[in-house]
């Protein structure tokens, strides 16, 4: 997968729950709404692992500092060949 697929994927999986936490916020006890968002939510840390695994992390507040301040050593979007 691509870096660009990878990112989709986490922004479709985030779009969803963003959506979903809106319709849940007018209609809390629908079962199927609070399943859909359980069942998604599982998908976007699964896709956000996957790409920090392969990329390194999405924002700086993923970034490990146990050996300084590295977020800035990975390479910027614009500098990233595909």
């Amino acid at each position: 997968m691509t870096r660009a697929e990878a990112l989709r994927r986490v922004q479709m999986y985030s779009f969803a729950l963003d959506d979903t936490g809106l319709f849940l916020d007018t209609h809390p006890d629908n079962r199927a709404a609070l399943t859909f968002y359980d069942d998604t939510r599982k998908k976007y840390l699964e896709a956000v692992e996957d790409y920090e695994m392969q990329f390194g992390p999405l924002t700086a507040k993923d970034s490990d500092v146990e050996n300084g301040w590295t977020w800035v050593d990975a390479p910027w979007p614009w500098e990233v060949e595909e």
